[in-house]
């Protein structure tokens, strides 16, 4: 037993440690149970606890104690807690032999090895069996270390077997740091090469900086500090770096298709001109072409935005809301549509290349959509820097309506011009000395000022235009047309002095203008319709009359007597004082029956060289007399004398 146990000890030398013995104990809580009386716990119940409880109190129905060492025959009748109790007894005592039978071992075993170098005090342990069988200083522990020929044999190649373990290990380690020179060398690369290409994007004026929310990404603003919040809040793109060191600029913030704002003009539903898209970026473009793309792209759309929230304010200005634009009646034929185009995406049914004879006016509304978005910006700016801001919610960019205006006013400058030419053209067909000047005043801004500022005010307060309309030598006005901001433009009407000198105007006295200003041009035209048969009247009583006055006989046989003629009381015509039947009438206007056509009208009643009455109306354009001749030979020939 004793050499089994030294020979199991050599098999894990130096190691004192008492074999593991098996559990006896429950290994789960249902052991637990089975162990104790399982059928104690389904008979369990209130009313036996309580019996059992007044039975130990009174003393009653308490057992004898159980003899552990009584004879099998006894045991037979016995419970199972009991049988129990003695089997653990039995298995207490067979480990306690066992552990004591190892501890002699372990003893016999120290004692041995203490007795070869000092015999003296190992002795008193030793039990006289091992001393016996073994005997005094035959093992000892510095038996271990000494070489023996087998391990002497054996040293050279532990040796080389070492060295060979020490030059795999370096070049194993050799080999690491070589992977991991270049892993360095390739991160050094791309860390380059992706600063470098930020450094390059702030040295073109792009601001960079760490991601708000990732302190380790750097990012790049390529929004607009005085952009509406919803745009501003998404203006800066994280810079990534992809494994070639190239930056990856993230665009999920504002979608990953470029966008540009596009006008175009319809003719009848027909394309005419379109504003011209610029082709896509590559993924490989240099970052700075990358960012220049990503800030055009939030400006279209925040363009876009702010159109649609300004074009539910203007539906009665002619703007329509469309599923994908956004539509401005020009004119019964003219249309301006405005959209957000996809860039890469071509319009279905249209070559993109055709040229329009309208693509330069398209051309030329896109830039300044862009530019009023940029005075919007400047004019947030500057209403931040005032004390005392109103911080409600943002309010609506002037962006269609200075452009609405604008072709307002100069649709009504075309449409007066067109008017008033109309009219000068009939005076003329009656060979009437009349004429028309316009002058209109070079469009300038503010000196210094940004172009966004300077186009704002151009379209907004553009000057006012001049037509300095003579009708006769002596009856001239002007018309000033102003422009406003809903309706396009306004009018005033002022008399002009007289090109004679010492001559006054007549409409002054006749016809005098309002002070107001005249809401549309049709007041005007009506002003002008009843101050042009005054200015004729007045023209002719105050120069062909006073003049046959002077010279005698020049208008005809009978010299007339300034006394024959007075003015209506309308003033539209010239009568004799006797009967108020004699003489000439004018009347200018438009013709219904003849679809509007501009008329100068002269009612002539005189009596001819047979003393006879004669009337007759005569009109231009269509008359092939002047005028002039007809009212004199009626001057002349005016009532017959009593």
């Amino acid at each position: 037993m004793l050499r089994q146990q030294i020979e199991t000890m050599t098999d894990r030398p130096f190691i004192l440690q008492v074999p593991p013995t098996q559990q006896r104990g429950p290994q789960n809580i249902a052991e637990f149970v089975a162990r104790i009386n399982p059928d104690a716990f389904r008979v369990l119940n209130e009313a036996e606890l309580r019996r059992k409880v007044e039975e130990e109190k009174n003393g009653v129905g308490q057992d004898e104690d159980v003899d552990m060492e009584s004879s099998p025959s006894d045991n037979e009748g016995e419970p199972a807690d009991a049988k129990d109790i003695i089997t653990a007894k039995h298995e207490m005592l067979r480990v306690i032999d066992q552990t004591r039978q190892t501890t002699m071992y372990a003893l016999d075993f120290v004692s041995l090895l203490l007795s070869k170098e000092n015999p003296g005090q190992a002795v008193t342990t030793f039990s006289p069996g091992l001393r016996e069988l073994v005997g005094i200083g035959t093992l000892g522990a510095t038996m271990l270390d000494a070489p023996t020929p087998l391990t002497q044999s054996r040293i050279p190649d532990n040796k080389l077997v070492t060295i060979g373990k020490r030059l795999m290990d370096l070049n194993k380690a050799a080999d690491t740091a070589l992977a991991a020179s270049k892993r360095l060398q390739k991160e050094i690369a791309a860390e380059t090469k992706y600063w470098s290409e930020v450094l390059a994007v702030r040295n073109d004026g792009w601001q960079t900086s760490r991601m708000p929310r990732e302190p380790q990404t750097m990012g790049v603003k390529f929004g607009f500090n005085n952009a509406a919040p919803e745009f501003k809040a998404v203006s800066i793109a994280p810079m990534r770096r992809a494994d070639n060191g190239s930056v990856l600029l993230d665009r999920s913030s504002i979608g990953h298709k470029s966008q540009r704002i596009q006008v175009r003009i319809l003719e009848d539903g027909r394309i005419v001109g379109r504003s011209s898209l610029p082709s896509p970026v590559s993924a490989d473009a240099p970052l700075q072409d990358r960012v220049k793309e990503m800030r055009d792209t939030i400006f279209a759309q925040e363009l876009w935005h702010e159109i649609n929230r300004e074009a539910r304010t203007l539906l009665n200005q002619g703007v329509h809301l469309e599923p994908s634009s956004i539509t401005y009646t020009m004119d019964a034929s003219t249309t301006v549509s405005i959209r957000l185009a996809t860039l890469g995406e071509e319009e279905e049914g249209l070559d993109e290349q055709q040229e329009g004879p309208q693509d330069v006016m398209a051309e030329s509304l896109n830039i300044a959509l862009s530019l009023l978005l940029s005075h919007a910006h400047r004019m947030n700016e500057l209403r931040r820097s005032e004390p005392g801001i109103n911080k409600g919610p943002p309010r609506t960019y002037p962006i269609l309506l200075p452009l609405i205006s604008y072709h307002k006013y100069n649709q009504s400058i075309q449409t007066c011009l067109q008017t008033l030419s109309a009219h000068i053209s009939v005076l003329r067909s009656a060979s009437v000395d009349s004429s028309m000047t316009v002058k209109e005043p070079l469009l300038s801004s503010p000196p210094g000022a940004p172009a966004a500022t300077s186009l704002y005010t151009i379209l907004t307060r553009p000057p006012a235009v001049q037509f300095d309309i003579t009708i006769t030598p002596d009856s001239r006005i002007r018309i000033l047309l102003k422009p406003t901001q809903l309706t396009g433009a306004a009018f005033s009407i002022c008399c002009l002095p007289a090109l004679h000198p010492g001559a006054q105007n007549p409409l002054a006295t006749t016809c005098p203008p309002s002070t107001d200003d005249y809401d549309s041009l049709t007041q005007v035209v009506s002003y002008l319709q009843a101050a042009i048969p005054r200015a004729l009247a007045a023209h002719y009583e105050a120069v062909l009359v006073v003049e046959a006055t002077v010279n005698g006989g020049m208008l005809g046989d009978l010299p007339p007597s300034p006394s024959r003629w007075m003015p209506l009381i309308d003033g539209k015509g010239i009568v004799d004082p006797e009967t108020m039947r004699f003489g000439i009438r004018f009347s200018f206007g438009r013709n219904p029956a003849k679809g509007g056509q501009l008329e100068l009208g002269a009612q002539t009643d005189y009596v001819d060289g047979s003393r006879k009455r004669v009337r007759r109306n005569w009109i231009w354009p269509g008359a092939q007399s002047s005028l002039d001749s007809i009212a004199k030979h009626v001057l002349a020939h005016g009532p017959p004398e009593e």
